[in-house]
């Protein structure tokens, strides 16, 4: 099975690919032994402590420049990057022989390895470092993987802390933070935190909490408080002059100018509503969803409960309206395609913090509701110089693929659905980028805007990969007013029996349900989950089906098909059995299904026809029917690279 290797170096959940493809050789090379993956980290550490940045890529599967590759081998060589002080002196030292060493399957294992940083009038960190190992020959191994978020998080850290004794406060922090670190002591008499600083027009406003602020989660792709925040604070801001401008008593005060000039959004026990700069409520905060829009005579809808309201131009608010959510979405001020590489608002929002050196931007609460952008983004901080930041974001981009799309099925177009593909870029490289989808329905029935977000890669690793764009499937359709189809391209890796070929991209489908107001994804283990909430039909054959093929020598060249091979036929038809833990007599199969999973994990029922549901019966037998009729061929090949 041809899989791609793998880098995680940002502290979000971020996967970033390295390149270069490899061959899991199940029945030809033996299991990796402990040892022989001691000494090959060892070895590792020995190029490392000979800085040959050449001989270090070869541990990689494909030797490739890529930024996140060089990212992490600056850190682990420890190299000042461009613009850097070249004084900054610490040792990064991984400990090899306290590493733990665990094998995830017959070809894979894993080592977490001890990182240690050390420099002078600096206390020691510590960190780790996990290297997934392969084993790709007799006595010969790569690294498939490395997951180094911890680490990159740790060595920044670290390294600013080193940066700090090189430069002065007046080197790193621009004048107006300088200022605005002493103002905030001031205002502590009053307010438990002040968290950020809002800097609009030559003028600073704080962010003020009364409470117990709760840090927010960096490990996830946006932030989400640990706990109930509306029970361990209140946030409020303070203009220049120390006057309150909002009263600390809302969970979410956003970006000054975040929607519209001179006003605020803030955020009460799930109701919004506006402030304007002077301290004025324009829009009490008692409304479900705000939609601003691209009009000349409403600046937004107000939703609250099953009413609707207009915003003027005036500020005012209409009556109750007759409103269609589908008639608003369109002229929604970023309904479609967008890419943020700083706050769209012009102004720079930083963290009241010597140590968090990043700028942040809090969307629109009606792009978080959509899943359109998350809850916070930071991006590199224009106020703060020589010193690095967690958070790597480079370049935010929202594409919309069809916008609206309508829906098909009972006729009457009650649903019309949106579907955006959403890339986080990260640091600059090609490969630096984590990719979802986001589908986005409009219910004409309830005036209401569902969404709901997909990963692109379902193969053994998962979030790995990104889509090649050879294939770009997407439809929405109504089976029944309760239960709704989705077909999007998206990455499988589907090993065939025979590990000649792998079915990297296909149409995958998903199943949705609205329950108590939410879109709910009806969740399976299959990767073609049809054959769980469907009686198939020749349809769910087609599509758009990417292989990859091996051509000898570990060269793995992409083909085209608008078919299923039958190797992936009997994949679909095993993976029902699969999804009730069946044990399969022939090893092949279990290795397919089960290897992933580890030992004790695997198949355990020797039957499962009484847990088999009609459904499944009915699909078994018509694939099987499916393969009597296919001739053992491959499939017509439509294009080829």
């Amino acid at each position: 099975m041809k899989t791609k290797p793998i880098l995680i170096i940002a502290v979000s959940v971020i996967v970033l690919a390295i390149g270069g493809y490899f061959l899991l050789r199940r029945n030809n090379v033996s299991s990796p032994k402990q040892n022989e993956i001691s000494q090959f980290l060892s070895n590792f550490k020995t190029q490392l402590a000979k800085g040959n940045r050449d001989s270090l890529l070869n541990y990689f599967g494909d030797k490739q420049k890529t930024e996140p590759i060089n990212r992490l081998l600056n850190a682990l060589l420890n190299k000042p990057e461009k613009g850097e002080y070249v004084d900054i002196v610490f040792n990064v030292d991984l400990d090899i022989a306290k590493g733990n060493i665990s094998f995830i399957n017959p070809e894979l294992a894993t080592a977490v390895v001890p990182v240690t940083f050390r420099g002078d009038r600096l206390e020691s960190k510590f960190s780790t470092i996990t290297f997934t190992i392969q084993k790709i020959a007799e006595h010969q191994y790569k690294i498939y993987q490395i997951d180094a978020r911890d680490f990159m998080t740790d060595y920044i850290s670290y390294k600013n802390n080193a940066v700090k004794l090189q430069y002065t406060d007046k080197e790193i922090y621009s004048p107006a933070t300088l200022k605005a670190f002493t103002d905030a002591s001031n205002l502590y008499a009053k307010y438990d935190s002040v968290i950020w600083f809002g800097h609009v027009k030559d003028q600073t406003y704080f962010y003020v909490v009364k409470g117990k602020w709760e840090l927010f989660d960096a490990l996830n792709d946006y932030f989400r408080p640990k706990k109930d925040t509306a029970k361990t604070y209140k946030m409020g801001l303070v203009g220049p002059d120390y006057k309150e401008v909002i009263p600390a008593e809302y969970d979410l005060v956003h970006n000054i100018n975040g929607i519209f000039p001179n006003l605020i959004e803030v955020e009460k026990e799930h109701k919004r509503g506006f402030y304007d700069i002077s301290g004025k409520i324009v829009v009490p905060v008692e409304y479900d969803q705000i939609f601003p829009l691209n009009d000349s005579e409403n600046l937004a809808a107000l939703k609250k409960g099953d009413d609707m309201f207009w915003l003027k131009s005036d500020y005012t608010i209409s009556e109750k309206a007759d409103i269609n959510v589908a008639d608003i979405f369109p002229k929604l001020k970023q309904p479609a395609s967008f890419t943020l590489t700083k706050s769209p608002t012009g102004d720079i929002t930083e963290f009241n913090s010597r140590d968090d050196h990043g700028s942040i931007y809090l969307p629109a609460s009606y792009l978080v509701d959509l899943d359109i952008l998350p809850q916070v983004v930071q991006f590199k901080n224009p106020l703060r110089n020589h010193v690095d930041f967690e958070e790597s974001s480079t370049q935010y981009m929202v594409k919309a693929q069809s916008l609206p799309a309508q829906s098909s099925g009972n006729g009457d177009n009650w649903l019309q659905s949106a579907f955006y593909s959403i890339r986080d870029y990260f640091i600059g490289g090609r490969a630096e980028f984590y990719t979802k989808q986001n589908l986005v329905l409009v219910d004409k029935k309830h005036n209401s805007i569902y969404s709901q977000r997909f990963d692109i890669d379902y193969s053994e690793i998962g979030e790995a990969e990104d889509l090649s764009g050879s294939c770009n499937e997407y439809t929405f359709r109504t089976l029944t007013d309760s239960l709704f189809e989705l077909k999007a391209t998206a990455v499988a890796g589907i090993p065939t029996y025979d590990d000649k070929s792998e079915l990297r991209e296909m149409p995958v489908y998903h199943y949705l349900t609205l329950k108590d107001g939410k879109l709910i994804e009806l969740r399976t283990s299959r990767l073609f989950a049809f054959t769980k909430h469907i009686k198939m039909d020749q349809s769910y054959l087609e599509g758009c089906y990417s292989y990859l093929v091996d051509e000898g020598a570990h060269h793995w060249n992409e083909k085209l098909s608008d078919k299923l091979t039958p190797d992936i036929l009997r994949y679909m038809k095993n993976e029902i059995y699969a999804d009730y833990k069946y044990k399969f007599k022939d090893k092949r199969w279990n290795e397919i299904f089960y290897a992933r999973y580890g030992e004790g994990k695997e198949g355990q029922n020797t039957s499962v026809q009484d847990s088999l549901t009609e459904i499944d019966k009915y699909n078994i037998q018509w694939i099987d029917q499916k393969l009597k009729a296919m001739p053992v061929i491959q499939p017509k090949v439509l294009a080829a690279k």
